[in-house]
């Protein structure tokens, strides 16, 4: 989100007990590291994305000094198969994202502003990744709300003339299945095709190349 201030990781950490186990000490010190955090541009700023850090599996180890290594996320960025991906993730004022599904659990929590989410009430068509949708469900957020996604479709609207702040967590998950024409399939990754018509050649391009990075089957046969 366009500010001055630039966000930093705390990050806190057990230092080695060591050579104080002979005074009796069962209680290490703690190493406090700081840095700062990043932020990725996308559809020409209109979409922010901060990435707070990453967990790989879980149980999760909490040995060693310094910085963590985070993974890095492949295809659209959003889910770490087997892990968690923790990450702010900013709209611009009237910005609204392309329809979407992950499979993954998703607990988006609304920092700052009012986005509204909104979902498909029925089953639609989607040819060649444009909905055919009869009729959408939009839920307002305020600060302090929580989403919870489960692999579902469903976009974010920001309808102010503030920005939207929020903080996901996405956690990898088995992707939901459904019967399509007698057949047992499963909803993978899928996005599809902007809600409004973007006027500048860049959002279109950055539009493409981010569904260039989702997987290219997405319903995947499972019978």
């Amino acid at each position: 989100m366009a500010d001055s201030y630039s966000h930093r990781r705390i990050v806190i950490s057990n230092l080695d007990l060591g050579s104080y186990n002979g005074d009796g000490k069962t209680e290490p010190g703690v190493e406090v590291v700081t840095d700062s955090l990043v932020t990725e541009n996308m559809f020409d700023g209109l979409l922010q994305k901060t990435k707070i850090g990453t967990v790989s599996a879980v149980p999760a180890s909490n040995e060693g000094l310094g910085l963590p290594v985070f993974a890095d996320v492949p295809g659209s960025g959003i889910v770490l198969p087997g892990g968690v991906n923790i990450y702010f993730l900013d709209l611009a004022p009237g910005y609204t994202t392309p329809m979407h599904r992950t499979p993954s659990v998703d607990y988006v929590a609304v920092n700052q502003g009012t986005p509204v989410l909104i979902t498909p009430k029925t089953a639609f068509s989607a040819n060649n990744e444009q909905a055919d949708y009869e009729e959408t469900v939009e839920t307002l957020l305020r600060p302090g709300d929580v989403a919870v996604q489960r692999g579902a479709m469903h976009s974010w609207a920001n309808r102010t003339n503030e920005w939207v702040r929020m903080i996901g967590v996405v956690i990898d998950a088995k992707p939901s299945e459904a019967t399509v024409d007698g057949k047992r399939l499963e909803l993978g990754e899928r996005w599809l095709q902007p809600w409004g018509v973007y006027e500048t050649v860049s959002i279109v391009e950055e539009y493409a190349r981010a569904i260039l990075f989702v997987h290219t089957v997405f319903y995947r046969d499972i019978e």
